[in-house]
């Protein structure tokens, strides 16, 4: 019985170790890379985005970046205050997408 229990222990350690290693955050996930970029890399990462990911919505205010992940998940990067931000909208048959 004793053999039994420590096998079916052993047995449960590794299910829990190879489990646990597969739950890690995706670094390569909108998330993850969000948590490293400033607001230039973050504007330069709205415009290919837009047309890569398009699931993802972004926008920007006078004071961030605004990216919409999901329904629940929402992720703002602070624009320097130094600076100013002028978007451009040219348009010949329709203003927007």
């Amino acid at each position: 019985m004793k053999k039994l229990s420590t096998s079916l222990s052993l047995l449960f350690g590794l299910i829990m170790l190879f489990s646990a290693s597969g739950c890690g955050p995706d670094k390569n996930s909108p998330e993850a890379i969000l948590k490293k970029v400033d607001a230039t890399q973050a504007m330069a990462l709205a415009n290919e985005w837009k047309w890569s990911k398009e699931e993802i919505k972004s926008y920007v205010t006078t004071r961030e970046v605004v990216f919409e992940l999901s329904e629940k998940k929402v992720k703002k990067i602070p624009l320097p205050e130094e600076k100013m931000l002028v978007a451009v909208a040219p348009f010949i048959n329709q203003t927007h997408r």
